[in-house]
């Protein structure tokens, strides 16, 4: 498990989740917009898996290979769009 923080500008927050860096990011992004989602009571529109997720850096970030395969580490700041 690593802790990363992820931006999602559409809300203007930041958040600190936890994920199994083994798991691809396109299940990770389900479960990370469903959470944010409970918290701010808020309802999920449109297709999630359309979601991008890019680092701070400006690299996108491959959906299909996990949190490990892309490189990401506790710590690392993404952005969800």
């Amino acid at each position: 498990m690593i802790i990363v923080e992820i931006e999602v500008p559409m809300m203007g927050k930041r958040y600190d989740f936890q994920i199994d860096e083994m798991v691809p990011l396109y299940e990770v992004k389900e479960e990370v917009a469903e959470m944010i989602c409970r918290k701010e009571q808020c309802l999920v529109k449109g297709d999630v898996q359309r979601l991008l997720i890019w680092t701070r850096s400006g690299r996108e970030l491959s959906q299909e290979y996990s949190a490990q395969e892309n490189g990401l580490r506790t710590g690392d700041q993404i952005i969800m769009v």
